[in-house]
């Protein structure tokens, strides 16, 4: 039987590091890995994990200093993608992928009322 992971939010400590929150925070619960920054920050996602990511969709990149948009446009576009991807269901199997998992183990679901920041 799936588990149902609630995501409430997501979260950028810095342009490439990326992490998914709940009610409580930064999701701990698997299959999410958690990583720290130098600072003691927690998160999830970070330039590696994206280039991975982008292996199965394209939309999922870390930000290239070539890319004529800024740090905190791109955020805002990643930010945009992560939500839609965890509406249509795409996110599972992205994440299924990279942890390498056998897949049916969970599903990610927005948690709240849709905020504008993330509508396109």
């Amino acid at each position: 039987m799936k588990r149902t992971i609630l995501v409430h939010d997501i979260s950028s400590i810095k342009h490439n590091y990326f992490s998914f929150k709940n009610e409580e925070g930064v999701i701990k619960e698997s299959p999410f890995v958690i990583k720290r920054a130098p600072d003691g920050s927690s998160y999830h996602f970070d330039k590696e994990d994206l280039e991975k990511m982008g292996q199965y969709d394209s939309d999922l990149a870390p930000h290239d200093e070539k890319e004529k948009i800024s740090k905190a446009e791109y955020i805002r576009k990643m930010k945009q993608e992560f939500y839609h991807q965890i509406r249509s269901g795409n996110m599972d199997v992205i994440l299924t992928k990279l942890y390498k998992l056998s897949g049916d183990e969970f599903e990610l679901r927005w948690g709240v009322e849709v905020e504008h920041k993330f509508k396109i």
